[in-house]
């Protein structure tokens, strides 16, 4: 499930994903570290309650778009669960659809089999122990942000948007990549006009 999450986490504009079954309790998510899990775990339980209420209203859902200033929340009913995708405003929804049909077939029998994941541990570092330069970059990125008091979900969308992945898969574990650290510079110094 964890590998299915993730490759849907590739797509251009998705932050991060989850599933969970129609009782609300979360199967697995592929979430930056600083979604909390009991949080998540929050959402997987207000998501069942108010697709409840929606399918009341009109019926079963094939997708449900929300859309947010900063933010947008992509819903896929699936067959005994229901996949969430965080997304940014600018996400292209016919790329999102093609991979989600893909996807949630796959993802269906699993849940089917009683198949639960859980985010592998990332307290480990690459050799040495200190943190990779994508995971450097990423941080100063982070504090330009906060120092520019930008809308950081909106901001990191657009950098990740232009850099071709997903912000949130980067973290003190992540081995360095020349190219994409290359591509997460340039990205960066063209939406918030500062050298990384």
């Amino acid at each position: 499930m964890q590998s299915l999450l993730t490759q849907l986490n590739s797509v251009p504009g998705v932050a991060g994903s989850m599933v969970c079954d129609t009782e609300g309790r979360l199967l697995g998510h592929a979430f930056p570290p600083l979604f909390d899990p009991s949080m998540l775990g929050d959402a997987a339980t207000a998501l069942t309650d108010c697709m409840a209420g929606l399918k009341d209203v009109t019926g079963n859902a094939v997708m449900v778009d929300l859309r947010y200033e900063d933010a947008r929340i992509v819903v896929k009913p699936m067959t005994g669960a229901r996949l969430l995708l965080l997304c940014t405003p600018q996400l292209n929804f016919q790329v999102l659809s093609l991979s989600t049909s893909v996807a949630v077939p796959k993802l269906e029998k699993l849940v089917a089999a009683g198949v639960v994941s859980q985010p592998p541990r990332t307290e480990a570092g690459p050799p040495g122990g200190q943190p990779s330069q994508l995971c450097c970059a990423l941080e100063r990125i982070e504090q330009i942000i906060a120092g520019k008091n930008l809308p950081a979900f909106k901001t990191r969308g657009a950098i990740a948007i232009k850099a071709g992945f997903a912000l949130g898969l980067i973290d003190a574990s992540t081995p360095d990549d020349p190219d994409k650290l290359a591509r997460l510079k340039a990205a960066a110094q063209e939406v918030l006009h500062e050298n990384i």
